[in-house]
């Protein structure tokens, strides 16, 4: 009847408890000695004294108010259970009872990941004596049945009866010290520090008795140790006459720390070794003997702790400081799919431009289809992959650096899987050779780029005249299915001019940046950005400058201008293209629109309107540009303050260059990075311009596909298409579909997407997930910033000091007055743009040096400042601030 550790056969029922005891001892860890009466010993002997259905009867009745009298008569009929003579014979030829022992529950759904039970059931220290013992056993079983146990089961819907109990008995050990571990933090749930709680004496002065304990936090990866002594007068301790009872703590040892770093160092892999055998953070009890041996004592899941951090394994590090400019909230399915696949394709190209062998990139296929990841519906870059991507690359070290620069990321990073660094002799003879051919295929690629570039181009313009010509609501769906792999044929495999030249400009600017900090003294690291400043040439900035243009001309209209000052923009969305007054206007709006129609906010998300669906929100700028000085819509002035910013940071370089030594070598080397930067940001640019349009003719493929499946019966709403994946769609036209129900399918998708729209933002742009990334994981970052107080401080790009009351902006399609105000979003994509020239700066929270908002701030010399940690959450509409495009700094007026 009694159980033992080391025992074959069918595991009887152990409980909680003794369940994590057995794994204990199996991991190999210090465990006291002990014996378990089963859970089917205390269910036997209910029976054969007819009290289940007794117990049954009693529990039909319950309520928590009549709780205490009915625990109080279940727990009398247990504590007079006579006990069987083979447990009585077994107990009294058990060697463990021959010293004192703990008697201690174990229910079988204790102890778990949900419902802990803890302190919930009774346990009893210091035990001595057959008779002793088994009145303990007799008071464990009872306590299954007491108040406080039937109010929790009820409270988290457990049943009542019948509960399946087994008894511990161990070995007591005399604890010169003891303590309690938890491997995440279970009132803030951080999963990345280890808390030690200790104290002289017995654990019951701890989790009992509240005695004070000394405190030391550890952070998991580093393994940093934060120490909180405290002052510890009491302890518990056995004596064989008294028991347990209080003794004080020598004077010499109150206020030393309970455990010695040599302890800590034992501890602390010991810890950190069960939580990743368990699987999820831990709650520890431990203590340590006169001698200095260590027990482990119990352990238990943290029910607190929703991220099971390292212990689950499979890190992951999300990031979208960088890709949330493109596609911030929730995204679409098809999107998503699309741009997955998109990333698989020109990394993939990218590597074998670049010289990586093909039994490499084949070997790291993974990490090519995963450079992203949806989490929530949101799209985010999966960093590990990115980082080992670039490891491929000879020069990693150096160029992972630049990566992170170009991506905006606050939170920097090694991961784990990196290997130490190499020897000497390794260094020289493998990694050099490799690295000096990187270097000469670089420069190869980087001759030829002017020559990439001017072919990528023209390639384009034929595809994308030829494609923007179709009519796709005319063509059947497996012509555009057609088309569609032409498009992924004829540029997606061929996006390498774009990617070599997003490979240069993260090499050039990285190196300007470090020329202007270490030659021209530049500590604020904002002169690059002044120096590409009027770049020029950039045709993303061309629609902003038409639309200028037509808001000058109808303020010299004033029979336009009044109009526009008297409807609002839905009306003049209607009635301008029907009134022959607006004439020379009509034509304007029209060739806009058949160049640049195919834009939208959120551009790049397929699943947004263009602006030849929503015409209105181009009257919606144009009354914006009409409420500000007529001054700031002359695109000739813009182009003096860019040219004005410019030469004074080319003068500022220029001075600072002349000083010092190697003077000959410096300017000629400074001068030539500088171009290459100019030319690559400006080519960059220009062929994310390129990516945009492809996209517009995209999006009006996907609706006219759209068209099709609902006109067939297939989907209740064309839009809806946007629902499925871009395999789903295109396997559907060819019969290679797993489900063709769409209509269900797409039903589902929206359920879940708009829920997850409904849902607050996710609480940070950076966070870690371990094991399943879509179970158990919260997506928060415990190592992000605070919630700031006064001044913000953030990235300039653009200098000029500005004062002035800010405008808070959550989608560029609101009601909104930026005349003589800074505009402040958490984000911007290039359906913005058109707001900047009503506003007097901008500030954005999330986004790097080279994303689309902070170049295109530039080219208009609009003072600006992006990555502003906590920028929504600490100003308020209207708030004056000023801002200093130069430094990054804003002060909170």
């Amino acid at each position: 009847m009694l159980y033992h550790p080391n025992d074959s056969g069918p595991l009887p029922t152990l409980g909680g408890n003794g369940r994590q005891l057995l794994h204990l001892q199996q991991l190999g860890h210090p465990v006291p000695p002990w014996i378990a009466l089963p859970a089917e010993v205390f269910q036997q002997i209910l029976e054969q004294n007819d009290l289940p259905d007794w117990i049954a009867d009693q529990l039909a009745a319950f309520t928590p108010e009549n709780a205490a009298s009915i625990a109080e008569a279940i727990q009398a009929r247990i504590r007079k259970l006579p006990f069987p003579s083979e447990l009585i014979q077994a107990l009294s030829n058990e060697p463990l009872l021959k010293h004192p022992v703990a008697v201690r529950s174990s229910a079988a759904d204790e102890d778990g990941s949900h419902h802990s039970f803890a302190g919930i059931h009774e346990s009893y220290l210091n035990q001595r004596g057959l008779e002793a013992i088994q009145a303990r056993i007799r008071d464990v079983w009872a306590s299954a049945y007491q108040e406080r146990a039937l109010q929790y089961r009820h409270r988290h819907g457990l049943p009542l009866h019948p509960v399946a109990m087994a008894v511990l008995i161990q070995q007591q050990i005399d604890a010169a010290i003891s303590g309690v571990a938890f491997t995440a933090d279970p009132a803030s749930g951080n999963p990345h520090v280890l808390l030690i709680s200790s104290l002289y004496g017995l654990g019951e002065g701890l989790v009992g008795r509240g005695f004070p304990a000394d405190l030391h936090r550890i952070d998991k990866q580093t393994r940093d140790i934060t120490p909180e002594p405290v002052g510890k007068p009491t302890q518990l301790r056995y004596h064989e006459t008294d028991g347990i009872a209080e003794r004080p703590v020598p004077a010499e040892q109150q206020a030393a720390p309970a455990l010695t770093g040599a302890d800590l160092r034992r501890l602390i892999p010991l810890l950190l070794s069960l939580e990743s055998a368990c699987g999820h953070p831990q709650d520890v009890e431990f203590c340590l003997d006169t001698d200095r041996n260590l027990f482990l004592l119990q352990t238990r899941n943290i029910t607190t702790v929703t991220d099971r951090g390292p212990a689950a394994g499979f890190r992951q590090i999300w990031d979208n400081a960088n890709i949330i400019e493109s596609y911030s909230g929730v995204t679409s399915p098809m999107t998503f799919s699309f741009i997955r696949h998109a990333y698989t394709v020109v990394y993939h190209c990218f590597s074998r431009v670049m010289g990586i062998p093909a039994k490499t990139v084949t070997a790291n296929r993974e990490v090519y289809e995963n450079m992203l990841g949806l989490i929530h519906g949101r799209v985010y870059y999966n960093l590990v992959n990115w980082y080992r991507l670039i490891r491929q690359f000879p020069g990693y070290g150096m160029n992972k650096r630049y990566m992170e620069s170009m991506m905006g990321l606050r939170d920097r990073f090694d991961p784990e899987y990196e290997a130490p660094p190499p020897s000497a002799w390794r260094r020289w003879t493998v990694e050099a050779p490799k690295l000096f051919w990187l270097l000469l295929r670089m420069c190869a690629q980087f001759a030829r780029l002017d020559r990439g570039v001017t072919r990528f181009q023209s390639r384009f313009k034929d595809c994308y005249t030829r494609w923007e010509a179709l009519d796709f609501r005319a063509m059947r769906p497996h012509e555009l299915m057609a088309v569609y792999r032409e498009m992924e044929t004829r540029l997606l495999w061929n996006w390498r001019a774009p990617i070599v030249n997003d490979f240069y400009v993260m090499i050039h600017y990285g190196l300007l940046r470090g020329l202007c900090r270490r030659w021209c003294g530049d500590e604020a690291g904002t002169l690059q950005n002044d120096l590409i400043c009027g770049n020029g040439d950039i045709e993303s900035t061309e629609p902003t400058r038409m639309l200028m243009r037509m808001a000058l001309e109808i303020r010299n209209h004033p029979a336009w201008h009044e109009t526009f000052q008297t409807l609002t923009h839905h009306q003049l969305a209607d009635r301008v293209p029907r009134d022959s007054e607006f004439a020379s206007l009509q034509t304007q709006m029209q060739i806009f629109l058949d160049r640049y129609g195919f834009r939208c906010i959120n551009e790049l998300k397929l699943e947004e309107p263009s602006l030849r669906e929503t015409p209105e929100f181009v009257y919606q700028i144009l009354q914006n540009y009409l409420r500000i000085d007529p001054e700031l819509l002359d695109t000739d002035a813009m182009a003096a303050r860019e040219a004005a910013i410019r030469a004074t940071a080319e003068t500022r370089a220029e001075t600072a260059l002349r000083e010092g030594s190697f003077v000959w070598l410096r300017r000629p080397v400074f001068r030539h990075v500088l171009r290459a930067a100019r030319k690559g940001v400006r080519n960059r640019e220009n062929m994310r311009f390129a990516r945009t349009r492809i996209y517009g003719v995209l999006r009006e493929l996907l609706q006219a596909m759209g068209h099709h499946l609902h006109q067939a019966g297939q989907l209740d709403d064309p839009h809806h298409v946007f629902d499925l994946t871009i395999d789903e769609l295109w396997d559907f036209v060819k019969g290679t579909a797993v489900t063709t129900d769409l209509k269900a399918l797409t039903a589902l998708r929206r359920a879940e997407f708009n829920a997850w729209r409904e849902e607050p933002e996710p609480p940070a742009d950076h966070f870690e997930t371990f094991g399943m990334v879509c179970t158990g994981n919260s997506c928060r970052n415990w190592q992000s910033a605070t919630a700031a107080e006064g001044d913000l401080q953030g990235t300039g790009c653009c200098p000029g000091r500005i004062t002035a009351p800010v405008r808070i902006v959550h989608s560029p399609r609101e009601e909104i007055d930026l005349h003589g105000r800074i505009l402040v979003a958490g984000r911007t994509d290039p359906g913005w743009v058109p707001l900047y020239p009503a506003a007097v700066g901008l500030l954005i929270e999330r986004g790097s040096i080279l994303s689309h908002s902070a170049i295109v701030a530039r080219e208009m010399g609009l003072p600006a400042i992006v990555g502003i940690p906590n920028l929504l959450s600490t100003l308020t509409d209207g708030q004056t601030v000023t801002m200093d495009g130069a430094t990054g700094q804003i002060t909170v007026e």
